[in-house]
């Protein structure tokens, strides 16, 4: 049996769970911050938050109205429908219910950590101790052998010395501590893979799903329009008290009239005393319409106000919920980079047990093996510690003891790499989230360009996956960059200290291959962020938009214009009705029914009816005014004549009214369209602007594999030595983008 062992997996594995504990302590010299799972002890708080509030919201549909609590026969309109919230409520709600059962499994993980700690040293030792009873290993230890040759050189010179085989009683026991070894391994190996499988849907759902929702459902909240809705009801309603107050006046004067022309005791004025009645019954059958239509309204506007406030409310929680759900999925992002890291260094475990096929490999593999046992020490003793962060962090929590504080940051050299602002690159995701979530609400309210909102609402998906997708390649590129940094100085030493030209054409092999597995590794990388790069730069047309934008403001230009005419004539016909009912309370009060309502208004009539001079220019103004006004007006007009036409000016103004409130719901309908398209555009600038940053990152990795291509041209010992010098500026060039 022959022992082979990969000192560079030896090497990764050891370091492995050593950088694993600090992260999680925070007792790195790289790491500048309170204990726990790469997450500060006011992150798992933010957590907990989150589940308490989702799990706090109604989730059924009764339940849901109940805590909308809008005014009777409203809905809310587009986006703001029960059934919306029901949605939103219910996703955060199902989302939230999954943080427990995760948070259960990751720190039983801390505890299987321990345990597997105590596992790991137990069968590490039992291997120690069989190669320490071996007798070949006091002479390689007396002799300092390192190689079969060398070892068979020295027998050579000492023939009693033992033969380089095992005993074969040793190796089945060291077989045995191995293979349990190994299964301990991989049995940490799954229970960490299957947290980390379960915490990246929990982040990846919170990231896409709920978080978006909730922002969708804040921004159509925030940009209801029930404030204005309800000034343009109380606009109708003061409108309608005028009218109705100017039928109170004529109805009080046509019974008036008709009272005193009965009084008369003759047959005319019996006639005008009926005429009169019928006209009074009339104007208040009409008073009584637009009393019912007035009711209606005021009860409208009590219902909308008391939408409104209920509103203005639910923004107040949306608020609280967006703000918690931000604070969790920050939380959720920094535990999935510290799962993902911790598969990494547990995969390197298993790479760690190779073939072991004699007593002299045997020997670097025990010193591998101690090294491993190392750090393990520290993870028995730090996964309490671990523990006690959560335990901590939910004690403060039931305190409300809340208190947030900073983390330093370690300013790090960064080597002459493209440079790229990691702020700014998340600032312009955080932008073109914003957006999305605008152009989707602008979308629901006027459905407007559907195809081009779908694709640029997804690209911002695609987005806000990248952002994250870059810290988690950065993560495994730093991780593949560290771990390929010790493998080559350990290569490199070995190569110096080389007993002769075969053995190191050999080491230098074995340099080819670390420099060939880096490359890949980078380079798989790299061709990824190109084919994200495709994705990102999805074309859209700008003078495309400019062009819809143009179309709407001459839709909109036509509309104000439109309004604007209507507004105008009902100013000017406004000023006509006044000539004409103050003409006609003129006539009133002179004592129409000395003439008959029916007679002819001359000026001798109205100065018989005792009017005075200016009196009588009013009234014959107010009647020129009808005949230039209407149509179908008599050359000379009755006092019925005059208040049919007032009547007939009503109407028209109230047509004008109409007209010029439906061109303002165009003009606000046109306004939305522009505002949807100004915000695609928006969304398009943050992508670009993103894209710029991120060309800066595929032009950095490009640059990383670059350093690890093969070039025969180079001696690989000259490639190596160029390696290892320029590893640790990749690594610190790429720290800040892991976060």
């Amino acid at each position: 049996m022959e022992f082979n062992a990969d000192d560079k997996i030896v090497d990764a594995a050891a370091q492995a769970p050593k950088v694993f504990i600090e992260a999680s302590l925070g007792s790195g010299n790289e790491y500048n911050r309170e204990p726990g799972i790469q997450l500060t002890k006011e992150q798992i708080i933010s957590l907990r938050r989150y589940e308490v509030l989702g799990l706090s919201l109604p989730y059924r549909y009764n339940d849901v109205v109940a805590y909308l609590n809008y005014g009777a026969g409203d809905d809310g309109g587009l986006g703001l429908t029960a059934r919306d919230f029901l949605r939103t409520f219910t996703m955060t709600y199902d989302h939230a219910k999954r943080w427990a059962p995760l948070r259960r499994e990751i720190m039983l993980t801390g505890t299987h950590l321990k345990l597997f700690a105590e596992k790991i040293l137990e069968n590490g030792a039992g291997i120690v101790e069989v190669y320490d009873d071996s007798e070949i290993a006091k002479h390689l230890r007396e002799h300092g052998v390192s190689t079969v040759e060398g070892y068979l050189q020295l027998k050579l010179k000492h023939p009693r010395l033992p033969d380089v085989t095992l005993p074969s009683g040793d190796i089945p026991e060291i077989k045995y501590y191995l293979n349990a070894m190994l299964s301990d391994v991989k049995d940490c190996q799954v229970k960490a893979e299957n947290v980390r499988s379960e915490l990246d849907r929990f982040g990846t759902d919170l990231r896409e799903k709920v978080l978006p929702e909730v922002k969708l459902r804040l921004k159509a909240v925030s940009e209801n329009s029930y404030r204005q809705d309800i000034q343009v009801l109380q606009d109708d309603i003061d409108q309608r008290a005028a009218e109705l107050d100017e039928l109170n006046k004529k109805y009080d004067q046509m019974v008036k009239e008709a009272i005193v022309a009965a009084a008369t005791l003759n047959v005319g004025g019996l006639v005008l005393g009926i005429y009169q009645g019928v006209q009074a019954e009339r104007i208040r059958n009409q008073r009584k319409q637009l009393k019912e239509v007035q009711d209606i309204a005021i009860q409208n506007m009590a219902s909308k106000s008391q939408t409104l406030s209920s509103l203005n409310r639910v923004r107040g929680d949306l608020q609280n919920l967006s703000a918690v759900t931000i604070e969790a999925e920050v939380a959720t992002q920094n535990l999935m980079l510290v799962w993902e890291a911790l598969g990494l260094y547990i995969d390197s475990s298993v790479k760690e047990m190779d073939k072991i096929n004699n007593a002299v490999s045997l020997r670097g593999f025990i010193r591998n093996v101690k090294k491993v046992l190392t750090p393990w020490r520290d993870i028995r003793t730090g996964s309490d510690a671990l523990l006690a962060v959560f335990a901590e962090a939910q004690r403060e929590y039931e305190m409300g003891n809340l208190i947030s504080r900073r983390m330093g940051r370690m300013m790090l050299r960064v080597a002459d790499y493209p440079a790229f602002e990691v702020m700014a690159l998340r600032s312009h995701n955080s932008s073109v989230q914003n957006s999305s979530v605008r152009a989707q609400m602008l979308f629901q309210r006027h459905a407007y360009l559907p195809g081009v909102v779908e694709r640029m609402t997804g690209l911002a998906l695609v987005i806000d996956s990248t952002t994250f997708g870059l810290r988690s390649r950065a993560q495994t590129t730093m991780y593949v960059l560290d771990r390929a940094l010790g493998n080559l100085k350990q290569i490199q030493e070995d190569f110096d200290n080389a007993h002769d030209r075969n053995e190191q054409l050999e080491i230098s092999r074995e340099m080819e291959d670390e420099l060939q597995e880096v490359f890949v590794a980078v380079a798989q990388q790299t061709r990824e962020l190109k084919a994200l790069q495709i994705d990102l730069g999805a074309r859209y047309d700008k003078s495309a938009s400019a062009q819809w934008i143009a179309t709407l403001e001459q839709d909109r230009a036509f509309a104000e214009a439109q309004k604007n005419k209507a507004e105008a004539k009902r100013v000017e016909l406004d000023a006509q009705m006044k000539s004409v009912a103050d003409a006609i309370e003129l006539i009133g009060r002179a004592g129409v029914e000395k003439i008959g309502q029916q007679a002819q208004l001359t000026v001798d009539n109205l100065m018989a009816m005792g009017m005075a001079p200016p009196q009588v220019q009013i009234a014959m103004l107010a009647m020129d005014t009808l005949k230039k006004t209407l149509s179908g007006i008599a050359e000379t007009i009755s006092y019925l004549n005059m208040v049919a036409g007032y009547n007939r000016l009503e109407e028209r103004a109230r047509q004008l009214r109409l007209e010029a409130e439906a061109y303002t719901r165009d003009i606000a309908l046109i306004q939305g369209k522009v505002e949807l398209v100004q915000t695609l555009d928006a969304l398009d600038s943050g992508r670009g602007n993103f894209l710029k940053e991120f060309l800066n990152i595929m032009a950095a990795f490009e640059q990383f594999a670059g350093v690890f291509e093969p070039q025969k041209s180079q001696p690989v010992e000259a490639r190596v030595r160029s390696a290892c010098d320029l590893i640790p500026g990749m690594i610190n060039h790429l720290r800040p983008l892991r976060g």
